[in-house]
């Protein structure tokens, strides 16, 4: 009778472990025929690029010429003392600010309009969403001729009897500043929006019902509940907003081309400059590098206020 469990358990274990190499193998053919390309192409998209960025950015490179002589940590000594990048660098952050403030707060308030089942709400919500479908550099080119001495905001006000508003919004720092924010804000609006509206959407009605039997106010509710279980949404705007701000480029260098001034330049028109316009690929590439260290240490930084928050 032993000797019959003893085979049985044997026949048992060889059976798991042949049901374990049969799963193990089909993970390993899965991943070869779905993971592999894409790790991959990866590879040589973004990690040799990385590399090959590095090492260029410690060489005195130009464009023009397959090498140059090593410089070391020289380009990023550069980098770090030129007051023109930390200007930059102070108008990318406010920019990258408004653009986290406005796009939370906008997206939860229209969300909250329009998470409706009514077919009217459908045609709004794809309304709201149209800015961020649009490319920066169109949006950019609608707004120059809004935004123009003699364009349709200044006629308004002088319409309506507000002559005194109309200025020169790009012609002007300040105002220069104000407008590459809102052009930029805009379509960063619509996306927080339709992401809002997709976490609002998740939450189970029997909870809010629940909510409301108990007595709980729409306020209450919208503490309580709706705003904690919206943390993933919040999370997800607050990265890719971030990541966004840091890296803008389309929206100055159309409207205002980083003027007037140097008033709205940012690091990511100041790497194109230096590397294609002054072909200093070296300098160019150690500011890349530096801003690529910014961006990773504010999208986790971002990551870690929005996940405390909503906890």
């Amino acid at each position: 009778m032993t000797t019959v469990l003893n085979r049985s358990h044997t026949a048992v274990e060889l059976r798991s472990r042949r049901s374990g190499a049969r799963k193990r193998t089909d993970k390993i053919r899965a991943f070869t025929v779905l993971g592999l390309p894409a790790v991959v192409l990866y590879f040589f998209a973004v990690i040799i690029p990385l590399i090959l960025a590095f090492r260029y950015s410690l060489l005195d490179f130009n464009l023009l010429t397959s090498e140059g002589p090593f410089v070391g940590l020289q380009n990023y000594q550069d980098v770090l003392t030129d007051p023109e990048f930390w200007r930059a660098f102070a108008f990318t952050s406010v920019l990258t600010v408004w653009l986290l403030v406005s796009a939370n707060a906008g997206g939860v308030c229209l969300a909250l309009l329009l998470n409706k089942r009514r077919q009217v709400f459908n045609a709004l919500r794809t309304v709201a969403f149209i800015p961020s479908i649009l490319s920066g550099v169109v949006l950019s080119y609608i707004w120059a001729t809004i935004l123009t001495d003699d364009g349709v905001l200044n006629r308004m006000f002088e319409i309506v009897g507000l002559g005194q508003f109309a200025t020169s919004w790009l012609g002007t720092p300040l105002a220069a500043q104000i407008s590459v924010i809102f052009v930029s804000s805009w379509p960063s609006v619509g996306f927080a929006t339709v992401v809002y509206l997709a976490g609002l959407q998740s939450i189970p009605l029997e909870l809010l019902e629940a909510a409301a039997v108990d007595g709980a106010g729409p306020r209450q509710i919208f503490r309580a509940i709706t705003w904690p279980l919206l943390r993933p949404s919040l999370i997800v705007i607050s990265t890719m907003t971030v990541i966004g701000g840091v890296k803008s480029y389309d929206v100055s260098a159309v409207l205002t081309g980083g003027g007037p001034a140097g008033a709205t330049d940012t690091p990511a028109m100041q790497i194109l400059r230096h590397g294609f316009v002054e072909n200093r690929a070296g300098y160019a590439n150690a500011q890349a590098i530096i801003l690529l260290a910014i961006i990773v240490i504010m999208s986790v930084a971002s990551y870690a206020i929005s996940n405390r928050e909503g906890e």
